[in-house]
């Protein structure tokens, strides 16, 4: 899921550049490596600290052994998460989901051992993720649905068979990819089946 995130959010900066120079904004060498660095280090930065603020909120409800140590936790990790995404975003305009992502790391790594209540950390979590991922794709297929149904007048057989053409291009570079990092994966880790990687790709 971290990886994931920081490949949307890397993903999210090139699109905002881009969407710039569509728009007709005239820009030089470093004025993309300025947005860049606002874009990336900056919420990088803001991330860490905020996180690192929440391990020291979580570490000090672990000292005491109170009843509501683990809800006031779970709180935290909550708080620290949403409040990152939406200040990198409206308040220092920069990246929020690598503003979260940073956050996110930061408390993996410290505050883990901090926490009174590990399952119920996990599995509210887990509930969270899976209430996202659901809504998420739920609003992209019906955003994505009226455009197609508004637009039908514009759209040939022609562009399915594109359609269809694309999906095999990026299936045969999926699966190039699998083959080049065959032999590093299997050495590294443990060793990949041909049934496995079929399920992968």
């Amino acid at each position: 899921s971290g990886e994931s995130l920081l490949n949307d959010g890397t993903a999210i900066v090139v699109f905002a550049l881009m969407l710039k120079i569509a728009l007709g904004a005239v820009v030089s060498a470093w004025d993309v490596l300025t947005f860049f660095g606002e874009m990336t280090l900056t919420s990088a930065l803001f991330g860490f600290g905020l996180g690192f603020l929440a391990v020291t909120v979580i570490s000090k409800c672990a000292e005491h052994g109170y009843h509501s140590d683990a809800m006031v936790q779970v709180i935290v990790t909550i708080c620290c998460g949403y409040l990152a995404f939406f200040i990198a975003e409206s308040e220092l305009s920069t990246s929020g989901v690598l503003a979260t992502v940073a956050a996110g790391s930061a408390v993996a790594y410290r505050a883990w051992p901090r926490f009174v209540a590990r399952e119920t950390m996990h599995v509210v979590w887990e509930t969270i993720e899976f209430i996202g991922n659901t809504v998420i794709f739920f609003l992209a297929g019906v955003i994505f649905a009226d455009i197609v149904l508004s637009r039908g007048s514009f759209i040939q057989p022609v562009d399915f068979l594109w359609l269809l053409f694309l999906y095999v291009l990026v299936m045969t570079v999926r699966i190039a990819m699998f083959l080049i990092f065959w032999l590093p994966l299997n050495s590294l880790g443990a060793p990949i089946s041909w049934q496995e990687a079929t399920v992968m790709i």
